[in-house]
């Protein structure tokens, strides 16, 4: 009776390890399936349109030009306009939000360099594209 019940133990144990390491072997199968699934080269490059940020500033393409010859800023355009900072960012972030899904729906970019962009760079980029201007006065 002893080597019996020792014998189902041995089974049952050996059976429970062969489930768990076949379920882990699947499970990281699909996750690596992930990974080798990757849309390789993945190139995202955002351009700006003009004429949807003259009218969130709520200025025409002259006065922009005008402004930006006189060295002022995306920022204090937008300052000058009553528009908060943050605002500003919000806007141009969505815009870029709406590019990345269509990048990403399009199968251009894949989900972990859409969330990488967006961790990673959008603001930075952002923040650089509003407050850079060659023609301002230091």
């Amino acid at each position: 009776m002893k080597k019996l019940t020792s014998l189902l133990l041995i089974f049952v144990a050996y059976s429970l390890v062969g489930y768990n390491i076949e379920v882990f072997a699947n499970q990281f199968s699909e996750k690596s399936n992930d990974f080798t699934d990757r849309i390789v080269p993945q190139t995202f490059q955002f351009k700006y349109n003009y004429d949807e940020l003259y009218e969130f500033l709520n200025i025409d393409e002259k006065e922009y030009k005008s402004n930006w010859e006189s060295g002022k800023t995306i920022s204090d355009m937008a300052t000058e306009q009553g528009i908060s900072h943050q605002q500003l960012i919000l806007f141009l972030a969505e815009k870029q939000f709406l590019a990345l899904d269509e990048a990403l729906k399009n199968r251009e970019i894949d989900r972990y360099f859409y969330y990488d962009y967006a961790i990673s760079y959008m603001k930075g980029d952002i923040i650089e594209f509003i407050n850079r201007n060659p023609n301002k006065q230091i």
